[in-house]
């Protein structure tokens, strides 16, 4: 049963919003909701705009009692655009015995201000929009997350705490070892180590090199797939297929379903969606309801992730994103992913002919295919050719390092390229690594056991080379 606590046990003042924090119990944990009131824009005092940022603490009912003393941890969630995981979660059981853990809502995302194409309405222009989305990237985060700790932590002896990030979580903890160091008593990043040093187009190509040899993993283990994919894809060629909330299902759209081929189940379920999807109405096969549905899901998309994804590898003035992966896959990688009735009908019965899937790539048709999308459009366009964004990453103090960070990369990870967070690590002064092929990207939910392995590999209970 939820039951309100004293917020002034944290701070009064400050931050945090007044009055009382609700706060349950149950699956053996005890939490305490935050909100706070957090400016919108960091770099400009004379904006006196606020959003509102939502925080859960999550702690082990067996530790209450002591919590105070217990050090903390802030997650920093995966995308961007997505809210903090569930608190039963089977990492958080485990950090919440350890920690005082908070599951942060970052910007834009769950019970934060919302980020979503009703509340964007409320501009009058386009221009307006992308000024309001530049707002909410991992230094705005993360600036956010300074202010959440220097309010929660300001009656604690030790005033820094510990941070873990998952994928884009990672690229945040990246931008804190940055930007606020001598804040953090240890960092554990979980396939999240962004490319510091490599350009926009080098992560794509890598991306798209990486989702081919997924796509042939996938036919391996499914190939009778390589018929049923291409009858689907002939299908939404030659027929105008409109989902129920106004988005059209086209062959390049469908094609965008590899990108779960990274995660635990990803292939799975689209096996599963290739075996329904066609029935047989009065003699004449047509897209099941099923298949229709499924798809029509793939379009609640967070408008932070298509719109800013590009961006979170736009680090300082100069670099602008220009839709770098719909360049590629209309140039160098055309060949390989564009598909037509016409090159494809003479091979339908050819299994060494494929239709190749693509990963995590955001597409400036997007906005015209995904109805959700289409009144950020113009927005998008903006944003794309956007020179002015701040810098993410200072090299030179992360060169000099002194915080305990452990990261677990997974060896083909389809999603955060290996080889790029190697060279990322080779600049973070004393960062210890994991490398595992036995763990997809989604390694942390999958198995809790990587995040014990973190913690030991600071702790120096295991004895890890340093990158």
């Amino acid at each position: 049963m939820a039951t309100p606590q004293d917020s002034s046990a944290i701070r009064k003042g400050g931050y945090l919003r007044p009055g009382p924090v609700e706060s349950f119990v149950s699956n053996g944990l005890k939490t305490q909701d935050y909100y706070f009131d957090l400016p919108l824009k960091h770099a400009d005092p004379s904006c006196k705009d606020t959003i509102v940022v939502f925080a859960r603490k999550v702690v082990a009912i067996e530790r209450q009692a002591d919590s105070e003393k217990m050090p903390w941890l802030i997650f920093f969630q995966g995308g961007p655009g997505f809210q903090g995981p569930a608190y039963n979660t089977g990492w958080v059981k485990t950090a919440a015995k350890k920690y005082n853990v908070l599951l942060l809502d970052q910007r834009g995302t769950g019970l934060s201000t919302p980020m979503t194409v009703q509340a964007l309405s409320q501009f009058k222009t386009a221009q307006e929009q992308a000024d309001y989305f530049m707002q909410f990237r991992a230094d705005s985060i993360v600036r956010d997350s300074e202010l959440i700790r220097e309010t929660i932590l300001a009656n604690c002896t030790d005033k820094k705490w510990s941070l873990l990030g998952q994928s884009y979580g990672g690229f945040c903890i990246t931008t804190y070892l940055s930007m606020f160091p001598e804040s953090v008593t240890a960092a554990y990043i979980t396939g999240g180590i962004p490319p510091v040093f490599d350009s926009l187009e080098d992560v794509y190509r890598k991306s798209y090199k990486s989702v081919m040899e997924h796509t042939e993993r996938y036919y391996k283990r499914f190939p009778m797939d390589v018929k049923r994919v291409k009858k689907i894809m002939k299908y939404l060629a030659t027929n105008n297929v409109k989902l129920a909330n106004g988005g059209v299902l086209t062959p390049r759209k469908f094609q965008q379903m590899g990108m779960g081929f990274g995660i635990s189940g990803g292939m799975d379920r689209l096996h599963s969606l290739c075996l329904q999807a066609f029935v047989t109405l009065n003699g004449k096969e047509e897209l099941s309801s099923s298949f229709l549905t499924e798809m029509a899901a793939q379009e609640h998309i967070p408008p932070i992730y298509a719109v800013l994804h590009e961006s979170i590898y736009c680090d300082g003035p100069g670099v602008a994103s220009n839709w770098t992966a719909s360049k590629l896959l209309s140039g160098e990688f055309k060949t390989t992913f564009e598909y037509s009735v016409k090159e494809y009908e003479a091979y339908e019965d050819d299994s060494s002919k494929l239709v190749y899937f693509t990963g995590e790539h955001m597409y400036d048709w997007m906005l015209d295919d995904y109805a959700s999308l289409r009144p950020l459009k113009e927005c998008a366009d903006i944003l794309a050719k956007c020179t002015t964004w701040p810098k993410l990453y200072d090299p030179e103090v992360l060169a000099r390092n002194t915080v305990p960070v452990a990261a677990a990369l997974y060896y083909d990870d389809m999603y955060v390229a290996r080889e790029c967070s190697e060279k990322t690590a080779k600049g973070i002064k004393g960062i210890q690594l994991f490398v595992t092929n036995e763990y997809m990207h989604s390694g942390l939910r999958d198995n809790d056991g990587i995040l014990t392995k973190l913690f030991k590999m600071v702790s120096n209970e295991l004895d890890v080379p340093v990158a």
